[in-house]
């Protein structure tokens, strides 16, 4: 359940105003301001652990269009978002992102979901993503080998006997 939480008389200030400084936000403030974004917010030397006090519930914070594909890695520890469910995100704002391996596979995305939303063997440059970080998303054997010799080199600069021998 969302809560107020507390903030010191510089963040009150700033939040609210000289006219109408709080010494506590609720979720309520960051609804009616359209400048209280999430974003906004950790502007405000608010830590996302308040952030998630003040609104614990994803899905309240994109409804209300607080949070954008930028926020997603910042959440990623306490509301565990995903890009593409739930912030509806394609490929090409996947791309814009230029998100790690890691961080993709931390919020979830998978091999699978990124083929459903458009990818394929001559997108895959676009992430910047090495044949380690694809093979940690779920691209396996079995992906590569529907691909041609030309395309994995061009891909990975490695053989196709190379890139096999590199994954289950």
């Amino acid at each position: 359940m969302p809560r107020k939480i507390p903030l010191t008389p510089g963040q009150a200030v700033t939040v609210h105003g000289w006219i109408r400084a709080r010494t506590s936000l609720t979720w309520g403030d960051v609804l009616a301001n359209d400048a209280l974004t999430f974003h906004a917010l950790l502007g405000y030397n608010l830590t996302e652990a308040d952030l998630h006090q003040l609104q614990p519930d994803l899905q309240a914070w994109v409804r209300s269009s607080k949070v954008r594909l930028e926020d997603l890695p910042r959440m990623l520890h306490l509301w565990e978002p995903h890009p593409i469910k739930d912030l509806k995100a394609d490929l090409a704002d996947l791309a814009r992102m230029r998100w790690s391996a890691d961080t993709l596979a931390g919020m979830h995305v998978t091999y699978q979901e990124l083929t459903e939303i458009g990818l394929m063997p001559a997108n895959m440059h676009m992430l910047g993503i090495t044949l380690v970080g694809w093979a940690s998303l779920g691209f396996s054997r079995y992906h590569a080998e529907a691909i041609s010799r030309e395309m994995l080199y061009t891909l990975f600069g490695m053989t196709k006997e190379v890139v096999l021998a590199s994954l289950r």
